[in-house]
This record gives C-alpha cells, structure tokens and sequence, in this order.
C-alpha cells in the first residue's frame, strides 16, 4: 500500500485519482483545441489555461472525495454512482465558474468549459465503470498469507475480510501443524516450518507474520528466502495500520511504539498547521458571523438560559481549558440515565446538533491557540482519570493539540463509553504517528461529507445510550 506524505493510501485508490486528475486536466485542453459552433472563433492561449486547469482538477477531486467515491470499501450501483459523480461535477465546475468570474488568471474559456464538463465526466464515467469491474476481479487482489493463529491472526483476517476487494486471504500457518479450518473460518495450510513449501505454491504477495511467541518458533531463514524472492513481509501492527487507519493498542508491543517511524512532526508541518487553524478558523468566523447571531437568537427565544455552553477540557500535556459551544440542552434540565431518551435537547439545539453548527464557537477556542481545526477530540476533565486507568496509552493522545474534528471523529461514531473511547484511541494515536498537511486536508473533506449527509451527528441515539456503560453525560 503506497504512503503519500505519511498516510496509507490503497494502490487503487492513488490509480484511480491520478488518471482522474489527468482526464479533467488534458480535457481542458483538449475542449480549447476543438472548435465549436457557435463560439468565437479566436482561441486563447493554451498557456492561460494552465491556472484554471489546476484549479479545475484540484475541484473535481475534491468534490468526488467528497461525494463518497474514493472510499474502496464502498460498492455503489451505476444510478447511484452516476447520480453521486454528477453532483460531484456540477459542484466543481459550478466553483470554477464563481472563481473565474472573481478571480482572471482562474477564467476558463466558455467553449472549453462546455467540452470540458461533458468529455471528462463522460470518460471519468467509464473510467469508474471499468475500475470497478476490475478491481472486483481476484486477480487484482493481492494475496496475504498468515504466520500464527492467535488472537493477532484472527484480528488481522478479520481486516482483511474488511478489506476484501483489495486483498485475498490465502490462509495460515500455526504452530502446531493441524491443518484445517479454523475457527475463525480461515484455513490452515501447515506449520511454520512449512512456509517454503506453502509460498512457491500460494505464491503470496504479502506474508503478516502475527505471531505473540516469536522465540524459537519463527523461521527466519524461510521468511528471508521468500523475501529475496519479491514477497512482502511485515509485521502486524504495520499491516493493520495500513488497512485499517488505526494502531492496535490492546495487544501491541512497546518496542514497536519506540522503534516505529513518525510521532514527530516537523517544524515546519506544526507551523503551517498553525497558519492554516488562524486563516481559516478567522475566515468562517468572520464569513458566519450573521449566522451565529441568528443561532444566538434563536436559542434564547427556544429556552432560557445562556447562548453558550462552556465545560472544562483537557488540552495538550494535560493543559486544562474551557470550551465554548452553542448550547443545545435546557439548562435547567436533571441529568437522565443511560438507558433513557434524551429529552434535554431543545428543538433549536436538535438542529444545531444534527448539523453541527453547535461546534462553530469552538472556532474561539481554535484562536486563542488552544484547540486546532484537526486534532484529538478534548476529553471531559470528569472522564480523563477514569479513562487513564482503564485505556493503555491513554495520556498519549495529549501530545498534540485537541481539534474541533478528527480522524476518530470521521472514522468512528459519537460515544463516551470505556469501548469507544479505546476505539477512538486507536485512530489518534494513528493521526498523531502520521500527522501531516495531508491528512488534515483528508480529515476535513471527510468532515464536509458526514455534515452534507448529516452523518455521525452529535445527537444520542437511544441506541447509543443503552450501550452507554456510564451514567455520566454532557450537558452541552
């Protein structure tokens, strides 16, 4: 699985882009060197359409991300892909339209936008078509084979099961050499002494070895053989960290923490993280400014009490702060158990809630320089010593900034619970390994896309609460 600026990309997915990107660029071009009827009949120069070529395809991407549709885990049927990828152009060409008539280097021809729009969007159609219908193929699978059958293996077959468009499960060799099906339903092929034997015949683009006693039982000589033959071989944290965006606290070993690249950004990743937390928290500050008073309003006319919520959060190296949001409960409301329906929230805060406008005043917060837009979600002051003794590696989450979203956050539902909270561990501690530019662009079109599909909200469900192992709750 390629790295593209530290974070785990799958192979499809960077081929997929890249061909995208080249269609929408070379179709710019190529709808300025066509002539069409009815248009003037002289032709700007090609070289002034460098700018709006960038931006365009820089757009389109953005805008197809978005939509849901480099996500490879999802299966979409033609109508639904067609009607995804056509709000997807129309987005996109609709902003280049604005921005060219904001901006005169960004202008793009009206006969190049014309062929443009409708010859990329029909070859990034079959594009898609053919890509799907390839990839789906086991040819294009590649094939994994396990070392042990522990609850490592049975933890990295079921990721891979998860993962099953871009890998195939050969099976497995344990130690004891009964060869069968396993419990977990994937078969065993031999012992580990085995493995020269079983590999020229599987013949396995990647070995896992997920062994948790490697003493005396790993064959090294074989593993280095089949690596001098092409074959892949990694350790397990790495091969789950790539499939799934997260690192495995609960069975990890220390060492792999202490030897294991990333965990340190560079300066000059943490200083442009910084300019881009002022320029854009300041930007939809001042560029919402009328909404918010009309939330303030709203929410004093739907229930007495103040407009803001403040609690007091964990920041980095357990740096206490209060944070703001708009409040969404009735303030004068008793606390409820777990196992009832929330009936706190007011009718303005279930709106705020289920589009996350509630989160805007965190924007304040993002200023003063104590939270950033992307970061590990800051923790209840109430929940951290709880939360510290019950979750390895807990306190490591406070080595960056806490941010209004996250990668826990797009990756992982709302919860408070001991269970989520180990979850949302894991993909911080992925985000803070790999921490880059990057991955924040990712993680805030991942945030634009579960807004516009008011997924993964704020609002509990009451299927949340009953999972809920503790009476404590938010009074936001």
């Amino acid at each position: 699985m390629p790295r593209v600026f530290g974070h785990y990309v799958p192979a499809p997915v960077v081929a997929l882009a890249t061909a995208e990107a080249g269609v929408v660029f070379g179709s710019v071009f190529v709808g300025l060197a066509l002539p069409l009827v009815g248009f003037q009949a002289i032709r700007p120069a090609l070289g002034d359409a460098f700018a709006p070529a960038v931006a365009l395809t820089t757009l389109v991407l953005t805008m197809v991300h978005i939509a849901g549709l480099y996500d490879t885990r999802q299966i979409y049927g033609r109508s639904e892909l067609l009607l995804r990828l056509t709000i997807a152009f129309v987005a996109a060409y609709l902003l280049i339209a604005v921005l060219g008539y904001l901006l005169q280097p960004l202008t793009l021809a009206r006969r190049a936008f014309l062929l443009s729009l409708v010859s990329s969007f029909l070859a990034i159609l079959l594009l898609r078509l053919a890509h799907a219908r390839l990839t789906r193929g086991r040819r294009t699978r590649r094939k994994v084979l396990l070392l042990g059958s522990g609850e490592v293996s049975q933890m990295i077959a079921e990721a891979i099961r998860a993962w099953r468009h871009n890998y195939e499960l050969v099976g497995r060799l344990d130690t004891n050499g009964s060869v069968g099906d396993g419990a977990d339903g994937v078969w065993t092929l031999g012992t580990l002494a085995d493995l020269a034997r079983v590999s020229k015949v599987t013949r396995p683009d990647v070995i896992v070895v997920a062994l948790q006693e490697r003493r005396g039982t790993l064959p090294v000589a074989e593993i280095v053989e089949a690596k001098l033959r092409g074959t892949e071989v990694e350790d397990w944290p790495s091969f789950y960290e790539k499939l799934t965006g997260k690192i495995p606290v609960g069975n990890l070993r220390p060492s792999w923490l202490v030897f294991a690249d990333g965990f340190k950004p560079a300066r000059l990743t943490l200083l442009t993280k910084r300019t881009m937390d002022l320029v854009l928290a300041l930007g939809v500050v001042a560029l919402s400014s009328p909404l918010m008073l009309a939330i303030a309003v709203a929410i004093r006319l739907d229930s007495p009490g103040p407009v803001f919520f403040r609690q007091e959060r964990i920041g980095q190296f357990g740096r206490v702060f209060r944070i703001f949001k708009f409040r969404s409960m009735r303030a004068d409301a008793p606390r409820i158990s777990a196992d009832e329906p929330d009936t706190r929230v007011t009718r303005v805060g279930r709106v705020l809630r289920r589009t996350r406008l509630d989160e805007l005043p965190q924007l304040l917060n993002v200023i003063t320089g104590d939270m950033s837009l992307i970061g590990p979600r800051p923790e209840w002051v109430a929940l951290v010593s709880q939360f510290r003794d019950t979750v390895p590696l807990y306190l490591h989450r406070l080595a960056v900034k806490p941010g209004i979203t996250g990668w826990a956050q797009v990756k992982n539902p709302y919860g408070a619970t001991v269970e989520n909270t180990w979850e949302k561990l894991q993909y911080d501690l992925y985000y803070i390994k790999n921490m880059s530019i990057f991955l924040d662009m990712l993680i805030l079109l991942h945030t634009v896309h579960i807004v516009l599909f008011t997924r993964g909200s704020g609002e509990w469900t009451r299927k949340q609460q009953a999972q809920s192992t503790t009476s404590v709750s938010y009074a936001g």
